[in-house]
């Protein structure tokens, strides 16, 4: 769940696109998000595996990480946009992706962006209330992101927004504090830097609730437990802090009891130890330079 302070897009691509008929886009998964508009043609539209048939005035929303393609494509005319919710470091120098899941190399895997809407059903349409003002607000982040005029750009896809979640996922964003819950500020301290190294024992302090209690209203809320939200937390915090520390200072400065338990833990995450990680990431900055 967001508050509206933390929204801060970052626009990747932005473009008036046409797929000529008989092209296809093979099974994929993307990193960040993507909204189109089928300005004329028709295409199948697999979706996390379920196929949907798509033509002139349909708005398709994509989320990261979910499985799609598109086929059976007829002069498919789809001007679309992916980006960032949230701009963040790696934002600049992540592709827009073509590859499906297996495919994909474990740093990869870790380009895949937070999805904000997980609490609602994977459906890839969405609607206005005012159509007109929304086609008015997605070609102008268009035209303005093909002009260079990136900040102008970066104002209509961020009122667009507003209109895609008041529209359509009115409850993803926090409303105010009355509905800032306990789970919601659980969450808040361990997405900071200094809250991944929290224990239940120090959030039942601060909060004067049994951990029981807080591991349930967390769960309730998120689907997940503390534990495991907070080590998902911590490892992609180490992909960061790999690039500029040691892994044995990593592994302190996250709270592991030992090197062995953060090179076990990030292995089962991404498939690399650590090391290898860092050997691999040096050498593609390398390569690139």
């Amino acid at each position: 769940m967001l508050h509206t302070n933390e929204i801060n897009p970052y626009i990747r691509v932005a473009v008036r696109s046409v797929l000529n008929t008989g092209i296809e886009i093979k099974r994929r998964i993307i990193f960040d998000y993507e909204f189109i508009y089928i300005a004329d043609g028709s295409m199948t539209f697999f979706y996390n595996d379920l196929p949907y048939k798509v033509g002139k005035g349909h708005f398709i929303f994509i989320r990261p990480g979910i499985p799609h393609s598109f086929q059976d494509i007829q002069s498919l005319h789809q001007p679309h946009i992916h980006f960032d919710f949230i701009y963040h470091e790696n934002s600049k120098d992540t592709p827009v992706s073509f590859k499906d899941m297996p495919a994909l190399s474990p740093r990869e895997k870790a380009l895949i962006s937070e999805d904000y809407f997980h609490n609602s059903p994977p459906f890839p349409f969405i609607t206005f209330r005012d159509t007109e003002k929304a086609l008015s607000l997605f070609y102008r982040t268009i035209d303005a992101n093909t002009n260079k005029k990136h900040l102008e750009a970066k104002g209509y896809l961020t009122t667009l927004l507003a209109m895609i979640i008041d529209d359509n996922f009115p409850d993803m964003i926090k409303k105010d504090n009355n509905n800032y819950t306990i789970a919601n500020q659980i969450r808040d301290i361990i997405d900071s830097q200094q809250g991944v190294r929290y224990s239940l024992d120090d959030l039942e302090n601060q909060f004067s609730y049994s951990k029981f209690y807080l591991e349930r209203q967390f769960k309730n809320e998120y689907g997940i437990s503390i534990i495991a939200y907070q080590n998902e937390k911590k490892l992609l915090e180490a992909t960061r802090l790999l690039a500029q520390k040691s892994v044995s200072q990593v592994a302190v400065e996250l709270g592991y009891s030992s090197i062995y338990s953060f090179s076990r833990a990030f292995k089962n995450k991404y498939g690399l130890c650590p090391s290898q990680y860092q050997y691999s990431t040096t050498n593609k900055r390398n390569t690139r330079h």
